[in-house]
Parts: structure tokens; sequence; C-alpha cells
């Protein structure tokens, strides 16, 4: 009468894997989405930031520029330029 040896601490991690996959199934049921749904949800987003980018005064130099305000640029460049002299030579 031999009996099976079992080695409890390999039992132990077998039914921690299994309690793990089992909560892991059940949270894809409960959150994931299908490839079609994360299709659709990034065509809409898509869909949305075209027609928001559509709207906008001034478009972006660059995919990460931000919209500048050119009037305040312009303007900061017309004070930090110097004064130059009219034709007579007169400062006014």
């Amino acid at each position: 009468m031999s009996a099976e040896i079992i080695n409890l601490r390999m039992v132990r991690k077998q039914k921690n894997r299994q309690d793990k996959e089992k909560t892991a199934e059940d949270n894809r049921r409960k959150y994931g989405r299908s490839k079609a749904e994360r299709e659709a949800a990034r065509q809409r987003r898509e869909t949305l930031d075209a027609h928001v980018d559509g709207h906008l005064l001034e478009k972006p130099d660059g995919p990460d520029a931000e919209p500048s305000d050119k009037a305040t640029t312009d303007a900061n460049t017309i004070e930090a330029e110097p004064s130059e002299p009219g034709p007579s030579g007169d400062r006014g």
C-alpha cells in the first residue's frame, strides 16, 4: 500500500493559477471590448477630432504645435525693433 506523494506547495500554486485565470476571464467578459467596438470608437474619435480641427481659426504649424496668437506675436516683435529715423533725419 503505497500512497501517492503530493507536493502541497505545487498544489497551492496550481490552485492560485486557476483562480487568477478565472478572475481574468470574468474581467475580460465584463470589461473587454471586441475589435469591432474598438475600431468603431477609434473612427468616432477621429471624426470628432477632424470636425473640431476644421473649426479652428488658425491651423497649427506642426502635429504637436499649439495655435498661437499671431497678433500678440507681431506686436511684440514690432515693439522690440528699434525706431529708425525718418527720411529727414528727425526723430520726432
